[in-house]
């Protein structure tokens, strides 16, 4: 049955290691699969593997929501309590499914490994729950009809296993019972080389006037991206609310604006070279490869990334790349004349059209007066185009890194559209 409001829907993620400083990233996952659809993600709670906490949080969100994913809890080990949790917050009874055991001593099989006695616990169902297939692991997953009609689902804890199961098993029946007769449309527009507050000052006439769109603004190290998402009886015309929005980001935001589909810095860097038919070699020092693992991690980069050279001391910058040592003495490994040499020795070197290079000083030692802990130096060479940049990056060594491969990622870009 359809309803004219959209359904509340909660998240709870149960795990101690969520409170421990492993990153929950199902939450993130989970609200925009729902965004997309039409439905909203209202709340989302974190809970230990105690079985009071478990049980209290999922009573609380099912008197709340209409929805409740509950996330994780149930492998085969002491701590995965989400079955006799989410029992006792109904007052339901678990069973004993042969068929559910039977599969897992096929899965087993197939791998010609030892069920161990402890999986037996993923076979008990909560009374009037149906089971979800889970083709990726031993733990399958639950659909309760709870009081009051709400739907509780029971999703295991691995991305791996959860994200297929919510794609396959709950999204569907949450558009069918949900939808309201919309169709959704989402971007992500991402920003580089403007601070987060700068970028919402240039957005916010932009925001004013689509009212009608959900936005939200986000950022990490320099980047910044503005997610986007529309509803209308047809596709069409939400994909079409959403292309007024872009131009209208566009227009706004200049140069800064990087992507139009949602890509990354690597993969925006990618699509322009292949756009161009140019390949791109890079030098490093301060980052220490991870420049061209950002490149590298792109599916089909090989396409269009020649290599990259790692040249931390003085003597490779001099032996791999053509640096001369009197330019090295004269100025220092961190300035402008060296980038400036390492970015033409790679081109030169690696013979390609575009060359990225950078220097700097990570920290958290070596830093001088003259050349702080953070300073880093960035070069992109294309033909006809040479770009430097000298930057002071706050942070820990690993920010000061992450943003001087985002930064000259961003140099790279800005030459291949010239």
């Amino acid at each position: 049955m359809k309803t004219s409001e959209p359904p509340k829907v909660e998240v709870v993620c149960v795990g101690s290691e969520l409170l421990s400083g492993r990153v929950d990233t199902h939450t993130a996952f989970l609200a925009r699969r729902l965004a997309e659809a039409s439905l909203r993600l209202d709340r989302g709670t974190t809970v230990p593997d105690a079985l009071d906490a478990v049980r209290d949080a999922v009573a609380a969100a099912a008197a709340r929501a209409e929805v409740v994913l509950v996330c994780g809890g149930l492998g085969p080990t002491f701590d995965d309590l989400t079955r006799e949790a989410v029992a006792a917050a109904f007052g339901r009874a678990l069973a004993y499914h042969a068929p559910i055991y039977a599969g897992i001593l096929r899965r087993y099989g197939r791998y010609g490994l030892r069920v161990p006695s402890n999986n037996k616990r993923q076979a008990f169902l909560l009374g009037g729950a149906r089971a979800l297939d889970n083709p990726h692991g031993s733990a399958p997953g639950q659909r309760l009809e709870a009081p009051g009609g709400r739907l509780v689902y029971l999703l295991p804890g691995p991305p791996s296993e959860l994200y297929p199961m919510f794609e396959a098993s709950v999204l569907p029946e949450l558009k069918r019972r949900f939808g309201r007769g919309l169709q959704a449309a989402a971007r992500v527009f991402r920003f580089y080389g403007l601070a987060e507050a700068a970028c919402d000052q240039r957005l916010a006439p932009v925001l004013k006037a689509f009212p009608q769109v959900d936005f939200t603004i986000l950022a990490d190290l320099g980047l910044v991206e503005l997610h986007a998402a529309a509803r209308a009886p047809r596709l069409a015309a939400a994909e079409a609310l959403l292309a007024k929005v872009e131009r209208r980001v566009a227009a706004a935001m200049g140069e800064a604006y990087f992507s139009r589909e949602g890509d990354s810095l690597p993969e925006a860097v990618g699509n322009a070279l292949m756009k161009r038919g140019w390949r791109l070699a890079t030098a490093e020092s301060c980052s220490g490869g991870l420049l061209s693992g950002a490149l590298t991690g792109i599916p089909g980069s090989s396409r269009w990334f020649v290599g990259g050279a790692t040249t931390y001391s003085n003597a490779l910058k001099t032996s791999l790349l053509g640096v001369s040592t009197s330019l090295l003495r004269k100025h220092g490994a961190v300035s402008e004349e060296v980038v400036r040499a390492m970015v033409q020795g790679t081109a030169d070197r690696f013979s390609t059209e575009v060359s990225l290079a950078v220097t700097g000083i990570a920290g958290p030692e070596g830093g001088t007066k003259t050349k702080p802990v953070g300073l880093v130096y960035m070069a992109a060479k294309a033909p006809g185009r040479l770009e430097v940049s000298r930057k002071i990056f706050p942070g820990t060594r690993e920010q000061v890194r992450r943003r001087a491969v985002a930064h000259s990622l961003s140099l790279g870009l800005s030459v291949l559209r010239s």
